[in-house]
């Protein structure tokens, strides 16, 4: 009789067992809560005011930079503001850079309006490459073509930042403003933001502020670009390696347009607009004591420059100021009874070489 065979049952084989998804910050302090309440309570009480402090210190840090920005467009000695006046700088450019960067989408200038959109586009880009996490080629294509722009953008967006024209010398002084049909793209950037500066229309105001709009987009896509490339799971160490050289290429980019920052929103903010002012009689220290009739009559403008200083100046323009002041600051004071020595106005007008003959 053939012995019997017996067949051994097959056991399925186990599984490795797979590891978790990564929790979110917001779920690993959840996680935290819950197993240990009062010491994360404790820790937060104390993260709390620290991170508040920073902020606020960073924001001040802001606002105090911006404000020398605008002092450097002027070439205006160095004044002293209160430190309120510092956050709402700060709040200010922070807050100017949303509302900006929604305006320069629609802008009349078409470079801007076209560089604009495309940062746009490129943003979107970016985003859904990180989505694709099978394709880690993709994204890294992504980042590659981000860098290549923002590199190119970055250069001509603040050499076109940088020109200026100080309002005492002319538009031919200061950096140099290049030639509007010279062939070098640079020159032609560097001239269209000094007509900017110089000639007082609605217009050139609101390309000036489409022009510290753009950079909103420009710095978006480098911080979604360093996000995507940081987060982004690569298993190849030679594909690892490449994302993180165009993760630290981006973070460079985004910290030189965040250097810039102060400067785009002086030049947008105030540019070289301020409003006149005429100094009394009472305050007038000339020799002749002809300075406050000339303001009157308009043959010397007066701009008044503080912008939230906390003493008054103002900056004397035109062939009629006496003593050879036209292009110095001045000091007014106030007057011997407590009162001021200037009379405001709601007139703005672009500083210039002076009042029209």
């Amino acid at each position: 009789m053939a012995p019997s065979r017996r067949r051994k049952a097959s056991t399925p084989p186990t599984s490795a067992p797979q590891p978790s998804p990564p929790m979110g910050l917001g779920a690993k302090i959840m996680s935290l809560f819950r197993e240990k309440p009062l010491e994360t309570l404790g820790l937060l009480a104390v993260l709390g005011p620290l991170l508040g402090g920073a902020v606020i210190s960073g924001v001040a840090g802001l606002g105090f930079v911006t404000l020398q920005a605008r002092e450097a467009l002027l070439d205006s000695p160095g004044l002293s503001y209160p430190k309120q006046e510092w956050l709402a700088t700060g709040f200010g450019a922070l807050g100017a850079l949303l509302r900006r960067g929604l305006s320069v989408l629609a802008s009349d200038h078409s470079v801007l309006q076209g560089s604009a959109w495309t940062l746009l586009l490129l943003l979107v880009g970016v985003v859904l490459a990180t989505r694709s996490t099978r394709r880690p080629a993709l994204l890294l294509g992504a980042l590659a073509l981000a860098t290549l722009l923002l590199s190119v953008g970055t250069g001509f967006y603040r050499i076109a930042l940088a020109a200026t024209s100080p309002p005492y010398v002319g538009s031919s002084g200061g950096f140099h403003c290049g030639e509007r049909l010279s062939a070098n793209l640079e020159d032609q950037a560097a001239f269209e933001t000094c007509s900017w500066l110089v000639n007082d229309t609605p217009r050139n105001d609101q390309r000036r502020s489409d022009l510290a709009g753009l950079l909103g987009w420009l710095l978006a896509v480098c911080l979604a670009a360093v996000v995507a490339g940081a987060c982004a799971s690569v298993a190849s160490r030679r594909l690892s390696r490449v994302r993180w050289v165009l993760v630290g290429t981006h973070a460079l980019l985004g910290l030189l347009l965040l250097y810039d920052l102060p400067r785009a929103h002086a030049f947008a903010t105030w540019g070289l607009r301020y409003p006149l002012v005429q100094i009394l009689e009472a305050c007038d220290q000339t020799r002749d004591h002809t300075l406050a009739p000339s303001t009157a009559d308009g043959s010397c403008w007066a701009f008044d420059v503080s912008a939230g200083a906390e003493k008054k100046v103002v900056l004397l323009q035109g062939p009629g100021c006496p003593d050879h002041s036209s292009g110095t600051f001045f000091y007014p004071g106030h007057a011997a009874g407590g009162g001021e020595c200037v009379s405001s106005s709601s007139k703005w007008r672009v500083i210039t070489d002076g009042p029209n003959p």
